[in-house]
């Protein structure tokens, strides 16, 4: 009997202490948000993910799921990503970041007519929002939409002249097309602004060899080598967390 009254006793005090828990997180949840995002800051994935599931247990509110999505991006998890910036989507459809962001995940899992389909609603919600055109260029220049993709890449470009990607795109674009000087000088733009960016000095590398500049072109080559050497040994992997570039 002492026994039973024990683990009754347990099991009750069990209980107060997850209700206490529940109750604490839903007393603040500003403040709780606040340390999911600034884990997802400073690279702690996991920690966001577990942060916004218990959020999001205690208040299933969109920008939980928004940001929980993120952390799955981080992890390099774009179903699952997809799968809560739907729900978010679900309970909030007039938010151009969580397209913006759902569309980055749908590229990066190949499913680019989608990812055109969601940049394209988040430039419509939110003309200004930072990236949206430059992404779009890049889904529009692997589905073959080259004019359409220099044209968002002029209006990217025009909005922030200082990203080394969008050159670099447009950089692309005009090395398929045969315009290999305008190329590189738009792979030594994104080189000037991102002094470590390999893909820049291989894609430059490859121009100059088209233009038969060899010397110039194997130091590109070699460049772009060793910076991916170099990034592959500090980071344990190539490019960047939740990046489609």
């Amino acid at each position: 009997m002492k026994r039973d009254r024990i683990i009754f006793l347990f099991f009750i005090a069990l209980a107060v202490f997850q209700q206490a828990d529940s109750l604490a997180w839903a007393e603040d949840p500003n403040a709780t948000m606040e340390k999911g995002v600034a884990a997802l800051e400073t690279g702690r994935a996991d920690e966001a993910i577990e942060i916004f599931s218990r959020l999001i247990g205690a208040s299933p509110q969109s920008i939980f799921y928004y940001y929980r999505g993120i952390g799955y991006s981080f992890k390099n998890k774009d179903g699952l990503a997809v799968q809560d910036y739907n729900k978010a989507i679900s309970i909030d459809g007039n938010e151009a970041s969580y397209y913006l962001k759902r569309g980055l995940s749908l590229l990066r899992n190949g499913q680019f007519q989608e990812a055109l389909a969601d940049f394209t609603t988040s430039l419509r919600l939110d003309p200004a929002i930072p990236g949206a055109y430059g992404y779009r260029a890049r889904a529009y220049f692997i589905l073959g939409k080259k004019s359409e993709a220099m044209d968002d890449l002029r209006k990217a470009i025009a909005a922030n002249p200082n990203v080394p990607a969008v050159y670099r795109l447009r950089g692309d674009i005009l090395a398929a097309a045969g315009n290999y000087e305008g190329a590189i000088q738009d792979y030594s733009k994104a080189i000037e602004l991102r002094e470590s960016d390999a893909t820049a000095y291989n894609n430059r590398g490859i121009a100059l060899a088209n233009l038969g500049k060899t010397k110039e072109a194997l130091d590109d080559l070699n460049r772009a080598m060793e910076l991916a050497t170099n990034r592959q040994q500090s980071t344990g992997g190539s490019g960047l967390p939740g990046s489609p570039w």
